[in-house]
């Protein structure tokens, strides 16, 4: 008798009568928020929440960076929620890497039917996550620090400001190039030497000891540490090339420390350029950390060194390319709006980039993410150890 497949598995859902009430209770979820989403209630809680803090700081600025804060603290509980489905969302990712690109959905409409708590709120998360993305950006798209903000937006409890709004010119420190020198192309063309013949003699001395070391535990820390050296600048050496010579062309020779200042209810084509440099910086971050758990959970499973390598290797590449692609696409689109909107993108990236030193240690940890692999005849077993309370 043939195995079933995921597809012969919906079959048998289909004879179900009723539908599980996580299911039912979801989809009224859903339902009373996606309306409450088109009747425009999103943008005014954004906006509501934006003047709030702005009647307690009158500071433009400092209220649409706290606007940022609050919402990484809104969605923490979900963040938590999330922690505890990580394990059964990981297995169902591997569920419909296993299945059929055509028979992706009914898998999906299965564990939808059957009531799997954890794809549910996958959904529910997704859904909360593109909302908030969408009504922050659309509050900071208007221009209403020097232009009066209808009042059937704001709550009853929120103070409706005196205009023109307080502390719409940001500031902040920043070092700015007076001179510069240009380093002979012989001298570029030695620092670029030393580091290919250094790396061509580490490569020598690694095959000479390879052999010796056997294939002791050393010996695979040693390669996971080239291998991981060679990823991260393995589609990088391009962009280092040309930036490393344009570097050295134009090596600062001096600089005066300023105050960068952006009228937030203007566009600022500087802001826009230091919007876009940061994306991309967190794009590449974002990628490089998710390629790192994928490939521990892969040594964890038993998967060949090699086979990690080459995935990461791809990961990586392909965050490059998408750290270049949102860069420049962030750039276009900031140059249409108030530079507001900068600062509110700069302020959710700089909590992204703190947030294993802030709001993931308020997160506990999911114990069964540390199972323990262990490998009998070619079979990979997650242990997960027992509590001790």
């Amino acid at each position: 008798m043939p195995p079933e497949t995921p597809y012969t598995q919906i079959r048998k859902i289909d004879y179900r009568t009723g539908t599980p009430f996580a299911t039912t209770l979801a989809i009224a979820f859903l339902i009373v928020v996606l309306v409450w989403f088109f009747k425009g209630e999103s943008f005014k809680l954004y906006a509501s929440l934006f003047f709030g803090l702005y009647s307690i700081t009158h500071l433009s600025w400092l209220s649409i960076i706290l606007v940022s804060i609050v919402q990484n603290v809104f969605f923490l509980p979900i963040r938590i929620i999330s922690e505890r489905f990580y394990v059964d969302l990981k297995d169902f990712e591997h569920e419909l890497e296993k299945t059929h690109s055509e028979e992706q959905y009914f898998v999906l409409k299965k564990q939808i039917k059957t009531g799997n708590l954890s794809v549910i709120f996958y959904i529910i998360n997704f859904l909360l996550f593109f909302i908030a993305f969408i009504s922050a950006g659309r509050v900071f798209f208007l221009e209403f620090y020097h232009t009066p903000i209808a009042k059937h937006w704001l709550y009853s409890w929120v103070n409706y400001p005196d205009y023109p709004l307080q502390g719409v010119i940001f500031h902040f420190p920043f070092f700015k190039i007076i001179s510069t020198t240009a380093l002979d192309w012989s001298l570029i063309a030695k620092m670029w030497i030393i580091p290919i013949l250094f790396l061509a003699v580490a490569r020598i001395l690694w095959l000479i000891a390879k052999p010796l070391l056997g294939g002791s535990s050393q010996l695979l820390k040693i390669r996971i540490n080239i291998n991981r050296l060679k990823i991260i600048l393995g589609g990088f050496v391009g962009t280092l090339f040309i930036l490393s010579i344009y570097f050295m062309r134009h090596l600062p020779t001096g600089a005066e420390f300023v105050w960068f200042s952006a009228d937030l209810s203007k566009q600022n084509t500087a802001f826009n350029i230091i919007t876009a440099i940061c994306t991309s910086f967190a794009t590449v971050y974002s990628g490089f950390q998710h390629s790192k758990e994928a490939a521990t959970e892969a040594r964890k499973r038993g998967i060949p060194e090699d086979i990690i390598t080459k995935v990461t290797a791809q990961t990586i590449r392909t965050s490059y390319g998408n750290a270049i692609l949102l860069g420049v696409s962030t750039l276009w689109v900031t140059r249409l709006m108030p530079c507001s909107h900068d600062l509110s993108v700069l302020a959710f990236e700089a909590l992204y980039l703190m947030s294993p030193f802030t709001f993931d240690l308020l997160i506990p940890k999911n114990k069964k993410k540390d199972a323990v692999p262990v490998v009998e005849t070619g079979v990979v077993e997650n242990v997960i150890p027992k509590s001790t309370d």
